[in-house]
């Protein structure tokens, strides 16, 4: 048996190779399993690699991880894909592979494909749910989508973080979310940008604040550009769903739908001078020696006038 593990979800690739580990473990035992790097690997010993029962193991588990940096193996794997016995199962962790190559092709039709992509924000409020509800905790649909937007998209991170809840308090509330949990810094930047854009510079200000205590206004200031980049994305990408925009553009769907409800907020002069007011700080960071946290406020000052 032969089974690709696919997709840029981190996260979910790990977990795929954990679960398999865990069934060899305590079905075979420890001697079933071997890990191997694609790219420095020895094509030479592909056949040995897909061999049937060794002398310790009754069935083997057999993980390769980015063969196809390995071309030469990467092809051989694609020669042999209909020939992998039984009792043995190779794992390609292969986290984007190119899909016009014969190998895949061979793949597709002697092997299991699992696909990993990342996960939107409700995917991820939804996984968050069963994973606290696995271990004994209770957080309710609304708390996880807030707990999302704090912490963000990263899946690791809002692992840890969702462990760091459980270990507090069995029920996760959104107070106990605002407790423990500091916001990431691209919702910081986006709860920034809200504010301003709604006409609220005093709770700008406020956020701006906060976040002088811990933040590069420089890399601060790097993450408003992306923001507002995205905001035109968004907002010149008329009645094209999230999906298709986030394609087109490179951006998380997530990030797409969360930015939709401030485009839809401005018309195009006011876009135009928005992007006009973080272009000039932008020059100004770059060529001034004025303080880059007051450029900020001014910057920002200027977006909540949309002038």
């Amino acid at each position: 048996m032969i089974i690709l593990l696919t997709g840029s979800n981190d996260f979910g690739l790990r977990q795929a190779c954990d679960q398999l580990i865990a069934t060899a473990l305590s079905k075979h035992g420890a001697h079933s399993i071997e890990r191997f790097d694609g790219e420095s690997f020895d094509v030479a010993r592909l056949p040995e690699l897909v061999q049937g029962t060794s002398l310790f193991a009754s069935e083997r588990l057999v993980m390769l991880r980015d063969p196809s940096k390995n071309k030469s193996l990467w092809e051989g794997i694609g020669d042999m894909a209909e020939k992998v016995p039984d009792e043995v199962t190779l794992v390609l962790i292969e986290p984007s592979p190119d899909k016009r190559t014969r190998t895949y092709k061979q793949l597709q039709k002697h092997g299991t494909i699992r696909e990993f992509p990342d996960l939107n924000e409700a995917e991820l409020a939804k996984w968050a749910v069963a994973t606290a509800n696995s271990e004994g905790a209770t957080l309710d649909s609304r708390t996880a989508t807030y707990l999302v937007r704090q912490a963000g998209t990263d899946q690791w991170k809002l692992w840890s973080e969702l462990q760091k809840l459980i270990a507090a308090d069995t029920t996760i509330t959104q107070e106990t979310v605002d407790r423990l949990i500091e916001p990431s810094p691209q919702a910081s930047v986006f709860d920034l940008l809200d504010a301003a854009l709604q006409g609220n510079g005093a709770r700008a200000m406020e956020l701006l604040g906060k976040l002088k205590a811990n933040e590069d206004p420089y890399r601060l200031f790097g993450l408003v550009v992306s923001q507002v980049h995205t905001l035109a994305v968004v907002a010149t990408a008329g009645g094209k769903a999230p999906d298709a925009i986030a394609k087109e553009a490179g951006i998380h769907p997530f990030v797409v739908r969360k930015m939709q409800p401030l485009a839809r907020s401005l018309n195009y002069s006011q876009l135009k001078a928005i992007i006009s007011s973080v272009a000039k700080a932008d020059t100004q960071m770059k060529s001034t020696g004025v303080d880059p946290w007051t450029l900020l406020e001014q910057c920002l000052g200027k977006v909540a006038s949309r002038a």
